[in-house]
């Protein structure tokens, strides 16, 4: 009875002993997740503090085909590019933010990626799936910015912690994009250079004035268009696109109408010698392009009178139709192909004839024109003065246009690019998943080495144990003997 005592007291000091070490296990295992886990706070929190996020939508036709506004090609990596960053920078560094940062310091700071809704996603996917040949362009993305430590700046503590300027970044960011889509490709520049001249100065009176009215009336199409895309437009200063359209209009009827009819009738030249040469060299071309349209015209007519109108060209036409089935059409008769043969050449004759007869006109008035040099000298004068008044008003109007057509583009363009900029969020449950994970992890570690430790403090325990024991047996075996 008392042996049997005795083993339970045993067994319960055995099993007293393990559940304490196994508290033991589990209280270390614990403070060791929750080290780890906050270490992996501590370093998730010095590193994105200061983060923000861009959820950005392009809302113009061409990026259904990864495109810009001006037709070229689109990635979305360009909203990141070096350029781009640059820039924004530049507008930081305006309000003293960012000083010390350069590009490559941001350029690995960000994340972006395309997503689709889900229900466009499975749309995207069904099509496919059904064997037709479908694609999608996203038009929506997200950039994720993450700030990096100013370890430049001479503050020590803003070295390790500096102010969260990571919204204002990403919004400087994102307006560098939307200027870029809405003015270098959308249309203001564009704009800008087709109403520069350059380099007719050194065209004569005739030719510049020829010059300006091509580029106005490019012009005045061109705000034609514009007016028939947003016909409600009105600018700040109560400017249509209607009224730029007429004001360019004007200039040619006022102004360059009156100043040729001038040069033409005063036969007004800054070289009366290499004027008439260049008349004489185009009234060549002209007539031979009269002549050759001339035996044109006339082989087809001896074609009209002698050949049979009922001849038709050996071609055979199979049509399917859905009511008869297949059946012959009619074949285009040779007869219908010399009609359209002579009506072209009399079009080009008639065309290159007048041409002609305004070069004669033009070289007989240099001709018929006898002027003193005083007298040519005056009339020289007198037309660059009108034509730099002209040249006044052009660029007045054009500086007034090229204002109108920027607040056109601005106003129209405007939505290119929306984007809702919100700050990261510290605390997230991917944050909360990862934390778990490195608690998990440290408490398995910490379990492992304690239980390498504990194993490794038995043996030698069990070792100096067994060495006792010898020795007891040993030293008995002496005194017995």
């Amino acid at each position: 009875m008392k042996k049997m005592k005795g083993v339970r007291n045993l067994k319960r000091v055995i099993y007293k002993g393990r559940a304490t070490k196994f508290r033991g296990f589990i209280a270390l295992m614990t403070v060791v997740g929750l080290i780890s886990s906050l270490g992996y706070f501590l370093y998730y929190a010095y590193n994105g503090y200061a983060a923000a996020k861009a959820d950005v939508v392009l809302n113009y036709p061409e990026i259904a085909q990864s495109r810009r506004p001006d037709g070229s090609r689109f990635t979305y990596y360009d909203l990141i590019s070096d350029e781009n960053i640059a820039a924004a920078l530049d507008i930081m560094n305006s309000n003293d933010k960012y000083k010390n940062f350069t590009v490559s310091d941001l350029r690995n700071s960000f994340d972006i990626s395309s997503y689709l809704e889900n229900s466009a996603g499975d749309t995207v996917s069904t099509v496919r799936s059904e064997g037709n040949d479908f694609s999608y362009v996203a038009n929506e993305y997200r950039i994720t910015f993450t700030q990096p430590h100013d370890y430049k700046n001479k503050n020590f503590i803003r070295k390790f912690i500096g102010k969260d300027y990571s919204r204002d970044f990403l919004r400087a960011l994102l307006e560098v994009n939307r200027v870029r889509l809405a003015e270098e490709q959308g249309g203001i520049d564009g704009f800008k250079n087709l109403t520069e001249i350059k380099g007719a100065d050194n065209y004569d009176y005739s030719e510049k004035l020829r010059v300006y009215r091509t580029k106005i009336k490019t012009i005045a199409l061109y705000l034609d268009y514009l007016n028939r895309r947003s016909p409600d437009f009105v600018s700040f200063d109560n400017y249509t696109l209607k009224d730029l359209q007429g004001k360019y209009e004007f200039l040619i009827s006022n102004r360059i109408d009156g100043i040729s009819d001038f040069i033409k009738s005063s036969g007004i030249s800054k070289d009366v010698d290499q004027a008439s040469n260049k008349l004489n060299v185009n009234i060549e071309n002209y007539s031979l392009r009269c002549n050759k349209h001339s035996d044109r015209s006339q082989i087809n007519q001896f074609a009209m009178t002698n050949y049979d109108q009922t001849f038709t060209e050996n071609l055979i036409n199979v049509i399917q139709n859905k009511t008869y089935g297949l059946y012959q059409a009619r074949p285009k008769t040779a007869f219908d192909t010399v009609v359209d043969q002579k009506h072209n050449a009399d079009t080009n004759l008639a065309e290159y004839s007048a041409m002609v007869s305004q070069f004669q006109t033009e070289l007989q008035t240099y001709a018929a024109v006898e002027q003193t040099p005083d007298e040519t000298g005056r009339l020289n004068e007198k037309c660059e003065e009108l034509i730099d008044e002209f040249e006044d008003e052009y660029k007045e109007l054009t500086r007034t246009a090229r204002v109108v057509v920027e607040e056109y583009f601005n106003s129209v363009n405007e939505e290119y690019l929306t984007a809702n900029i919100s700050r990261m969020n510290l605390i997230t449950p991917s944050l909360l998943v990862r934390l778990g994970l490195v608690f998990a992890l440290g408490a398995v570690l910490a379990f492992i080495a304690a239980v390498f430790i504990s194993s490794v403090s038995d043996s030698r325990k069990l070792r100096r144990k067994k060495k006792l024991i010898d020795d007891i047996k040993e030293t008995t075996v002496r005194e017995e003997a």
